[in-house]
């Protein structure tokens, strides 16, 4: 559940293989290719965003996908921003 003040985040919004009319939210160039719930927790640790994780949801509309599962109900104003660090550190985490 959603805490007060908790913005969503989605694995989809910041994968590389999901389409922007599936629910990707950054451009292709800056989103990572199947991100885990594991490696996002991991980029919001080292950004110190407060979060809580839920790996077993399913996005709405990819719940036959395994790429739509997984959420993160993170504490911060804006969700594109954080989802385009989180990418940036993922990035940089893969290399």
């Amino acid at each position: 559940m959603k805490g007060k003040g908790g913005r969503i985040l989605w694995l989809v919004y910041i994968d590389a293989t999901v389409p922007r009319s599936l629910g990707r939210i950054l451009p292709r160039r800056l989103a990572v290719p199947k991100p885990s719930v594991e490696e996002v927790a991991r980029a919001l640790d080292r950004l110190g965003i407060r979060y809580e994780a839920h790996g077993d949801k399913r996005y709405p509309a990819l719940w036959y996908d395994e790429r739509g599962r997984g959420y993160f109900v993170i504490y911060t104003e804006d969700v594109r921003d954080a989802a385009r660090k989180i990418a940036e550190e993922i990035s940089r985490s893969r290399r």
